[in-house]
């Protein structure tokens, strides 16, 4: 995950986020997660775009976090017990904050806070997520919004020595 974060973070710098501080804290001793690269790539850097675009022009911060989640399992009760373990990627701005309306409907289709936005974004980002076996959460308030997308390990390739 950390090789992704890293890709979408050059990404952003290089262009539309080039205005934006970048602060990481990644867990070194993560093994790997179940997941197509291509679409991982896609969900972070939709929500790294997201979080540039609200944060302000001039001492913008975005933070990219990983942790595992001891206690947090994925893919209920009847999941293969080594895909339900899993890490959580935070992304975290210091933005305007999501307006408290659109909080709850956030991930639905067609709802958006953007001017000339479609709001098809996070619903796609949602979809990806959920098609990883993963959860997306959203905490957001004025000058801090943090996304959590919580996806299963892939312990087995840790215990094949992959």
């Amino acid at each position: 995950i950390r090789e992704v974060l890293d890709h979408v973070r050059r990404l952003a710098a290089a262009g539309f986020a080039h205005h934006v501080d970048f602060r990481t804290d990644y867990d070194p001793s993560l093994p790997p997660v179940w997941g197509n690269r291509d679409q991982l790539v896609q969900v972070f850097l939709n929500l790294v775009k997201n979080a540039a675009e609200a944060c302000p022009s001039d001492g913008g911060s975005i933070g990219l976090m990983t942790a595992f989640e001891p206690s947090l399992r994925l893919g209920g009760r009847t999941a293969d017990p080594k895909r339900r373990m899993a890490l959580t990627v935070k992304i975290q701005d210091n933005g305007t904050g999501i307006p408290t309306h659109l909080q709850e409907s956030l991930f639905e289709a067609f709802v958006t806070g953007k001017t000339g936005g479609r709001g098809l974004g996070l619903a796609l980002v949602a979809k990806l997520v959920a098609d990883h076996d993963g959860v997306i959460e959203c905490e957001s308030e004025p000058r801090r919004t943090l996304f959590s997308v919580s996806l299963p390990l892939a312990i087995d390739a840790v215990v094949d020595g992959q």
